[in-house]
């Protein structure tokens, strides 16, 4: 670690250190322990709140990721971000989308290309 430790921590924050978060929230963020949802269910369910909220890149990663890992499909993936249009926006989904593209490890063309 270099620098203080203040600036140590807001760097772990705002690329969202999944370790740190999980010891903010006392809870692993991979954990697909909720009623009535299926791991992969649990973990579109949750890449569909952090699109809805316009999270941060960097909770795309780790939310894609998990959503892999728990059997979604990169189609399913997409899929979300074509569900979500009509309930929080356009602008909100196309914010999102070069940004899950990305997690997919695909590049999106600037809109000019």
């Amino acid at each position: 670690m270099t620098g203080p430790p203040h600036e140590h921590l807001l760097r772990r924050l705002a690329i969202g250190d999944e370790e740190l978060l999980e010891a903010l929230l006392g809870t692993e963020l991979s954990a697909t322990s909720v009623p009535d949802l299926d791991g992969r269910s649990c973990a579109l369910v949750r890449l569909a709140g952090l699109v809805a909220v316009g999270a941060p890149a960097a909770t795309y990663q780790w939310c894609v990721a998990a959503a892999l890992a728990a059997g979604a499909s990169d189609e399913a993936v997409a899929g979300v971000l074509a569900a979500l249009v009509p309930i929080v926006g356009a602008v909100r989904v196309v914010s999102a989308a070069p940004e899950v593209a990305l997690a997919l490890g695909r590049a999106v063309p600037d809109a000019g290309a």
